[in-house]
This record gives C-alpha cells, sequence and structure tokens, in this order.
C-alpha cells in the first residue's frame, strides 16, 4: 500500500472514531436522553473501574432548554423567585430539571402571564439549609426545595422518609409521600417552622459509592469514612452498619471525595450523575436504605398573601411539577444506570439475603425512628406503606 493511501487510509479511521466519539450515532440531540453504550462490561460490570470512560457519555442530553428571564418582567407580573439547587444545564432534561421546567410553563399559563417563576440554580441565592430557610422565611426568595434529610434541626417532620430500610420501590414511596402520611409529615412541618409544602421532588432511593471496595454486608463498610446529611437518623444510621460519618455540604462534596477527606457518600443515581462523582467514586452499591426527597416549599406567610386564585395555581402547578419530576425518574434512572456500568463503574445490587443483613443490624436506628413519628402515626406510616405495596404488586 501507497504511502498516500496509507495516510487517507489512517485519516478515515480517525475521522470515524471522533463521529463515534461524539455520538453522532446515538439519539438525537433533542430527545432529551441518551441511550446506554452496549459493552461487555455493561452485562456483568467490570473489574477495571473507568475502563472505557473516554468513549461513554454519561448523563441526558443537556442544554436543551434555557431558563427563561423574568427579573424584568414589569409591575404587572407577580414574580416568584425559585433557590434551586439543580445546575442550569439540568433545566427541562433531568428530573430535577423537568419539575422546575413544567412549574415555570404552568404557573404562566394557568395565571395568564399574571404570575411567572424564576429559577436561580445551583444554589445562586442560599446554599446552606440555614440561609435556605431564613431566606424563604424573611421574603428574600419565595420558593426553594429542601431535601428531607436536612430538615432535623427544624422539625422531626420527615422522619418517616429518614427511617432505613422502609420502601421497596420507588413506587411505594411515592405513593406514601403522596397519600394521608405525606399530608400528616407537611402539617407537622407548617406547624414547626411556618413553611408550607407545596410538593415534593422525588428522586429516586439512595445509594452508597466508595472508592476502595464493592460492599455486601455492614462488614464492608468498618473502616471506611462517609459523608452522610445532617439528619440525626440518618448519622445513627450509618453508624450503627459500623462506617465512620462526617458531613459536607452537597456543594462541596465532590471536592471532599477528590481530596479524599472522605471514602464515599450516599446518594442516588441521578445525583451521582449530575455531581460527576462517578470520577471520583469508583464502586456503587444498590443498598436503596433512604429515599431521595426535596420538598418544594414556600413560607406560610406569603402563601397567605396571595389571592384564592393565585394559590390555586400555585397549588396546581406545583402538583404537576411534582408528578412530572416522578415521572421523568421513573423513566431515565435505569438509563443513567447503564451508561455508569458502560463508563466502568462497578454496580452491586444486593441479594435478598444481602440487604436483610443490613436490615438486621439497624435495630436501634429503626426504634430511634419509631419512637419520633410516635405509635399512631406509625400505625398509620404501617398500613400506608401495606397498602402501596399491593398497589404495587
Amino acid at each position: 500500500m501507497s504511502k498516500k493511501v496509507t495516510k487517507i487510509f489512517a485519516l478515515f479511521l480517525i475521522l470515524a472514531m471522533l463521529c463515534t466519539g461524539c455520538g453522532l450515532s446515538g439519539a438525537p440531540a433533542d430527545s432529551g436522553t441518551s441511550a446506554p453504550a452496549a459493552t461487555d462490561g455493561a452485562q456483568s460490570g467490570t473489574d477495571a473501574p473507568n475502563a472505557g470512560s473516554t468513549d461513554v457519555k454519561v448523563g441526558l442530553e443537556q442544554n436543551v432548554y434555557e431558563i427563561p428571564d423574568y427579573t424584568n418582567a414589569g409591575p404587572d407580573v407577580k414574580v416568584l423567585r425559585l433557590s434551586v439547587s439543580m445546575g442550569a444545564g439540568d433545566y427541562g432534561t433531568s428530573a430535577s430539571g423537568v419539575m422546575f421546567k413544567t412549574f415555570v410553563d404552568r404557573i404562566e399559563e394557568l395565571s395568564g402571564g399574571k404570575m411567572a417563576a424564576q429559577v436561580y440554580p445551583a444554589n445562586q441565592l442560599a446554599s446552606t439549609t440555614d440561609d435556605i430557610i431564613n431566606g424563604i422565611l424573611t421574603g428574600a426568595f419565595e420558593m426553594a426545595e429542601v431535601g428531607t434529610g436536612n430538615w432535623g434541626d427544624y422539625t422531626k417532620a420527615f422522619t418517616p422518609m429518614n427511617t432505613p430500610f422502609l420502601y421497596s420501590s420507588d413506587a411505594v414511596c411515592y405513593d406514601v409521600m403522596s397519600g394521608e402520611m405525606g399530608q400528616i409529615m407537611n402539617a407537622q412541618l407548617l406547624a414547626d417552622t411556618g413553611i408550607r409544602a407545596e410538593g415534593f421532588m422525588y428522586l429516586g432511593m439512595r445509594t452508597i459509592t466508595n472508592n476502595s471496595r464493592e460492599i455486601h454486608s455492614p462488614a464492608d463498610l468498618k473502616g471506611l469514612k462517609i459523608r452522610v446529611q445532617s439528619d440525626p437518623t440518618q448519622l445513627a444510621l450509618f453508624e450503627e452498619l459500623g462506617a465512620s460519618t462526617m458531613t459536607v455540604s452537597f456543594s462541596e462534596l465532590f471536592t471532599a471525595l477528590q481530596q479524599k477527606l472522605c471514602d464515599g457518600q450516599d446518594n442516588p443515581i441521578i445525583s451521582v450523575v449530575s455531581k460527576k462523582f462517578y470520577e471520583v467514586q469508583n464502586y456503587i452499591t444498590m443498598l436503596n436504605h433512604l429515599p431521595n426527597i426535596s420538598i418544594f416549599i414556600m413560607s406560610d406567610a406569603y402563601y397567605q398573601s396571595l389571592s384564592a386564585e393565585e394559590q390555586a395555581w400555585v397549588d396546581q402547578a406545583a402538583q404537576e411539577a411534582t408528578e412530572a419530576c416522578y415521572n421523568t425518574l421513573v423513566e431515565t434512572q435505569e438509563i443513567l444506570k447503564g451508561q455508569l456500568i458502560a463508563y466502568g463503574i462497578n454496580i452491586t445490587d444486593l441479594t435478598a439475603e444481602e440487604y436483610q443483613g443490613f436490615v438486621a443490624s439497624v435495630p436501634n436506628t429503626t426504634a430511634m425512628c419509631e419512637q419520633a413519628i410516635g405509635a399512631e402515626n406509625w400505625g398509620k406510616l404501617m398500613s400506608a406503606i401495606e397498602s402501596a405495596e399491593s398497589k404495587a404488586g
């Protein structure tokens, strides 16, 4: 073969590789999702974390939508300022992004343009729970979202969502949170804080990631320093499982993992992807110990200042946004899990026996939660879970 032909052939190969790496043969850019790459490792995991990672895209298509700017909407438009942790690139694509886009679209449609919602992503308005709560109560902004694991210093309302190993599936958890127990939790939140729940953001069951080894039993957690949320029951859970615990703000968690200040953390798959924890964590265990839920909140004082018509617009938009978030989560989390496996992350699904080993290891934490919830509401919670499980089949 001549040198000229050899060069042309080599150039053709390079162009073909570039096209493949850019995903030109995958899902269309406006599809909102991308199919997981198919590799041998996608079927059975891999012993070489991050193998082939440069050829695999992890995450849904980004920047399909831009956050609308209502900051100069005019005096005739009532603008609700939303403080959220979601990144701007997730708007309208990830489950959380779909939630906020749905709320933005629906509040404008329902009100005929008389109300608008201005999203401030990436904790621009407030980054800590204290700042968010204070911002809501003082009127610095009108709405925000706070995870159920971050309410411990303000209320015990969400202890049912922080009690480990209660929920067997996404559907069961969502059903319980959407029903009477959710109303009981929201009523306690309002009574304790003066803040009302307008909806909730369900982002899946929490997993454990680490950079050292597979986790199949509580014994595998010993010696690992795990970052957990500041909720007392969640701290108690991991300490009873034998891990060392530490608290780091979510915005600083990637750096803490990268610098090995902690060995691992617990979050759902969607957060592992959106915050790119997979770049600094090689192992994921589908422990499914707790649901990941953020409460979509507004101060009751501000809500009561609205007209009945405005309240109805907010209530309906928030409910539709809650449903849209859940539906998107269910549709996309397995796609993201497949992408992580193809990327080279070792994902462990526990056997039923292994799962029960974890459940049996935390009697004290469970008892602490039951006491905090109270006998009457504990009974209602157990009944709600049983009813949800029967519906889920």
